[in-house]
């Protein structure tokens, strides 16, 4: 980190307290659940924006990907935007571009305008997508990296469900733009937040030994190979859970189970529902057993199994489907959290960690803008061989990304421990 200039805004000279952590880590929490909010908050009511602004029926899908694809050409920038600009610069004006692409789209009197306003928007989810899991490793000592990811991996499905509860509830009530109008509000109290709250320690606590600030650690070995894999298998997991489940699961509960709207709507609601306790757990155990390496393939196969045996089932009953969305909950809070968590304990040099990251972060807003390919195959194959033939390879072919090119986190950690020893006997 640099010793002046902008980049040094937020730096303090000594390390933080608990206490400061975790009001620090609750800001970042916030802003990222508002982000995710922001990315769903249009998915109830598409087609009513779509009628009020002049969209075709072509440019409904620019309504999502618009803010996905500037996600997605903010991954790498983003990286080098907080290691020039300093974190707390670069989360603030990650929230300042957001309220302003929430502001323009309140306000949008046609389809260009608005579109606009969602790639604004969209640009601040893709910074914190990098600028997120960055912190993390800076913030808080590698011993409590898997709670604290496992907590951090939660603010998608938490945006995710405020989104699909409340925006239909608003949209009854009122129509599309106070839906808008409510992010703003969540905008500006993130905004004020995070500007009164957002610090780092001037060493990051993972590079002290012991957390002793007079005594600092050499990066060592760093599986750098390792890191990227793992990004190219959440690519995998980002198209099986947002492409095809997040968005499309729901229209094949209404044309295969005859759900309703709304019931089809709640029901993979459950998955983020059952990822909140579940990733807090994982991440508590994953800490203790030094097993996050497990907590993402074992995960990926389980999905595979999903996929092939009970996710698109045909028939009127509800057993597949229910049996489905508990289990994949459980997948979708070890997978994020032990992919954030391994990565600073296989890449421990900060730079590489933000090039590891940034890397995921652009596997992620590519798998994003996918979901026209979700579409498309579901269109030519049917719901049930999409699943069985192109979704359940993908999950398996992760889980054997991960076993094979990951070493198991207690082999990297006892690598670590013999580094440490070399370099205090020199």
């Amino acid at each position: 980190m640099a010793s002046s200039g902008i980049a040094n805004y937020g730096v303090q000279n000594r390390q933080l307290t608990q206490t400061e952590r975790w009001i620090c880590f609750s800001a970042l929490f916030f802003f990222g659940f508002t982000a995710a909010f922001n990315l769903f908050k249009a998915a109830p009511a598409i087609a009513f924006i779509g009628a009020d602004l002049g969209f075709d029926e072509a440019g409904l899908g620019y309504i999502m990907s618009s803010y996905a694809i500037a996600a997605l050409v903010l991954a790498y920038p983003g990286m080098l935007i907080m290691q020039k600009i300093g974190v707390k610069a670069s989360v603030l004006i990650s929230c300042v571009l957001m309220l302003l692409g929430s502001v323009i789209g309140s306000f949008a009197p046609n389809a260009a305008l608005f579109l606009v306003g969602r790639a604004i928007e969209g640009c601040a989810y893709g910074l914190i997508c990098v600028i997120g899991p960055n912190i993390m490793p800076r913030l808080f000592p590698l011993k409590n990296q898997g709670l604290v990811m496992g907590i951090w991996s939660l603010w998608i499905p938490v945006g995710t469900i405020i989104a699909f509860f409340l925006a239909p509830v608003i949209f009854e009530a009122a129509g599309w733009r106070p839906i808008w109008y409510v992010s703003l509000v969540m905008e500006v109290v993130s905004l004020v937040w995070m500007f009164a709250s957002v610090k780092m320690p001037q060493v990051p606590e993972n590079e002290l030994v012991d957390g002793d600030v007079t005594r600092r650690k050499k990066p060592g070995k760093c599986f750098m190979f390792a890191a990227i894999m793992m990004s190219v298998a959440f690519l995998a997991w980002v198209y099986v859970y947002v492409d095809n489940i997040n968005t499309l699961y729901p229209t094949f509960l209404q044309q295969a189970k005859g759900m309703s709207v709304f019931d089809s709507s709640m029901l993979p609601n459950w998955i983020a529902i059952i990822t909140i306790p579940v990733g807090i757990l994982f991440g508590v155990l994953s800490d203790k057993w030094n097993a996050r390496k497990y907590f993402v393939a074992v995960p990926y196969l389980v999905v595979a199994l999903l996929m092939f045996f009970c996710a698109f089932t045909p028939g009127n009953d509800l057993v597949g489907p229910w049996t489905f969305c508990i289990l994949m909950g459980v997948c979708a809070a070890g997978i994020p959290m032990g992919t954030r968590a391994i990565i600073p304990v296989l890449v421990p040099d900060p730079k590489k960690t933000d090039l590891a990251l940034a890397t995921m972060a652009f596997a992620t807003g590519l798998a994003q803008c996918m979901g026209s390919l979700a579409s498309l195959s579901i269109a030519e194959m049917g719901w049930t061989a999409n699943g069985q033939f192109v979704l359940a390879p993908l999950a398996l072919i992760a889980s054997l990304i991960v076993f094979i090119c990951v070493k198991s986190d207690r082999k990297v950690l006892a690598w670590r421990k013999l580094e440490e020893a070399e370099q205090a006997a020199e």
